[in-house]
């Protein structure tokens, strides 16, 4: 008996989740501030996360978020849960609710910016709340505009990948 088509495409999109997640989470601990200048660093898990949470929405569950959020916090030094909370904080509300537009940039950025925005801010809100001092905001704010920058590039790449496998599947290509 063969498997299903959807059964045998499910595992190279888990594992494909999988690597694309641990290497948002290991490029984000690269070192990126050049002598004297913020650090650069763009939130590359916060957008693994969104992207697929529009291509595969039931791989992006609470628990899933919850521990891409502890090991972001693990891995930069920062005080845990913080990350983790505003991850899932920021997915309750602006979670993407289904995969329409999604070959179009501009929908998908705009969702982006208001999750990421989202994010930033329960970001703050939490980590001032665990140091029991306002928190420095412009590290947030300069990570959130690299973080808003970068991901009409990876969003537009993302769209594209969908068109082509759309025409791919429909049979017009390749």
């Amino acid at each position: 008996m063969r498997a299903s088509p959807d059964r045998s495409a499910l595992w190279p999109s888990v594992a494909g989740f999988m690597m694309s997640l641990l290497l948002a989470l290991v490029l984000y601990t690269a070192p990126s501030s050049v002598a004297g200048l913020p650090d650069l660093t763009p939130s590359l898990p916060l957008i693994a996360l969104y992207i697929w949470a529009v291509r595969r929405p039931w791989f992006v569950s609470p628990p899933v978020i919850l521990l891409a959020g502890l090991l972001q916090d693990l891995i930069s030094g920062g005080v845990m849960g913080v990350w983790a909370v505003a991850y899932l904080a920021a997915f309750a509300i602006a979670r993407p609710r289904s995969d329409e537009g999604v070959a179009d940039v501009l929908p998908l950025t705009v969702r982006f910016i208001v999750l990421a925005l989202l994010a930033f801010g329960a970001a703050w809100a939490v980590g001032s709340a665990a140091i029991g001092a306002p928190a420095g905001v412009w590290p947030l704010i300069t990570e959130a505009l690299m973080t808003i920058l970068l991901f009409p590039v990876l969003g537009w790449l993302f769209a594209r990948r969908k068109e082509r496998a759309a025409m791919f599947n429909s049979g017009r290509g390749g």
